[in-house]
């Protein structure tokens, strides 16, 4: 598989660890050229000096024949333009986008950029899941019709559930527990006499137009 990454850091230099690992090709395209060289010394000579938004550059990086692109610089300006010349030019099969502001998630996902990682996001995400009352985190989305999504949610003791066995926890339509992790980390299958305790998470599957009505009901 060949794999290229945009920019030169933390991020980009666990990734090159990771796909090496597995005895993948890296390319990594960095317009700095002291950090270029910093990665070939550590790597090999694996970096592209140059701007990714300039699609020569991206030709001589062998954009064209690139599996994945993970564009992850500090710029979502930046980081849109080159994964839709990618994506537009060299017709990249996966493209995974960096979006550093929220604000720029609908449009990276509406001009067909394949996956958006939003850091803000997941900083606020995880601040939730350890502050909230009720604190869901969505695991993955299925692609099905209508849409369904897994959550995790974890239940704290203000919630209306506490106490209530599985069969007599009322989820909307299309929606069921599908595993039960204790507070102790123990997984447990969530057969119908199972009962909900405080700090218990609960994956669910259910239709993404349920979510806010099921998240009303357990809290």
């Amino acid at each position: 598989m060949y794999v290229i990454i945009i920019g030169v850091n933390n991020l980009t230099q666990k990734l090159v660890e990771w796909y090496s690992e597995y005895d993948h090709e890296v390319t990594v395209i960095e317009k700095d050229i002291e950090k270029c060289h910093y990665f070939d010394q550590l790597f090999g000579p694996i970096c592209q000096n140059g701007d990714a938004c300039d699609p020569e550059i991206q030709s001589l990086a062998g954009m064209d024949r690139a599996d994945i692109l993970i564009v992850a610089t500090k710029s979502d300006k930046d980081n849109f333009l080159i994964g839709m010349v990618a994506k537009s030019k060299y017709n990249v099969k996966k493209t995974i986008n960096l979006a550093n502001d929220s604000n720029y998630i609908k449009a990276f996902s509406y001009f067909g950029i394949d996956t958006v990682i939003n850091i803000e996001s997941m900083i606020l995400s995880s601040i939730e899941q350890e502050t909230s009352i009720l604190a869901p985190w969505s695991i993955t989305e299925l692609n099905t019709s209508p849409k369904k999504i897994i959550l995790g949610i974890r239940i704290d003791s203000y919630s209306n559930i506490i106490g209530k066995s599985i069969k007599d926890i009322i989820l909307p339509n299309h929606s069921s527990i599908i595993l039960l992790i204790r507070a102790n980390g123990i997984t447990d299958t969530p057969a119908e006499h199972k009962t909900i305790h405080s700090e218990d998470e609960l994956l669910i599957l259910t239709e993404e137009k349920n979510k806010n009505k099921m998240l009303e009901y357990l809290s």
